[in-house]
């Protein structure tokens, strides 16, 4: 029975995890793929940025810290994005994770849970940013932006939600020599995301495989499109 309840807080744990990753992802992509115009402090770095980029793959570490600072969990791996809107963040530490979209369809695929979550990509995104991914909004419209200033080389910026339902409070990019260098995530329960990229390539050729996914056999799959998406 106590092996059952240890087994059963895991899985929670790592389904409340996967949420979170899930969101951060999404986030992620959501920012990178969303036009400046209209941004009047830091204008010309996020235009700098976003001008002309069509792919981005980078290798990241990620740390999650509680509201006191602690360190929660520590993850690496590899992310791939293809404008607009497809997407692979691959997790490979401390435990195996997939979360692709190719634009339509967001699988998340938990190695070891032996799990496949398949959700519609707009509706399973906040504020759905999924159908503005590759558009000129105006960044403005969503966010209220300010200029943090320089710190060890890297210049952040902070975006703050207008919505107030949204999943994160503040949003910091950080970047170094026009180049997107970090991110910082703070969720409303005062916990942070910090995430630093390494090897980061912009333009580079992906290969569409990376944006399409097949459940393996035997893995429980959980369809929670809405009537008529799924082909």
């Amino acid at each position: 029975m106590a092996k059952e309840c240890s087994h059963r807080h895991r899985t929670r744990k790592r389904i409340i995890i996967s949420r979170r990753l899930c969101a951060l992802a999404r986030a992620t992509v959501f920012l990178l793929f969303t036009s400046a115009v209209g941004v009047e402090a830091g204008e010309t770095r996020l235009d700098r940025f976003l001008d002309g980029l069509d792919t981005l793959s980078a290798g990241f570490e990620q740390t999650l810290l509680s509201e006191f600072d602690e360190e929660l969990e520590a993850s690496s791996g590899n992310v791939y994005i293809q404008r607009p809107g497809r997407f692979q963040w691959t997790y490979r530490e401390p435990y195996s994770q997939l979360i692709i979209s190719d634009g339509a369809t967001l699988w998340i695929y938990d190695e070891d849970l032996e799990q496949v979550t398949i959700k519609d990509a707009v509706h399973s995104i906040d504020d759905s940013p999924a159908a503005i991914l590759g558009g000129d909004v105006r960044i403005d419209e969503h966010y209220v932006v300010l200029e943090l200033g320089e710190t060890d080389g890297v210049a952040w910026l902070e975006l703050t939600p207008r919505n107030i339902d949204s999943e994160y409070s503040s949003v910091r990019l950080g970047f170094r020599e026009n180049e997107l260098a970090g991110m910082i995530l703070f969720d409303n329960l005062g916990q942070k995301t910090q995430i630093t990229f390494q090897d980061v390539r912009r333009n580079r050729r992906l290969d569409d495989g990376l944006f399409e996914f097949q459940p393996p056999e035997g893995v429980d799959v959980i369809d929670s499109r809405q009537p008529g998406s799924a082909p």
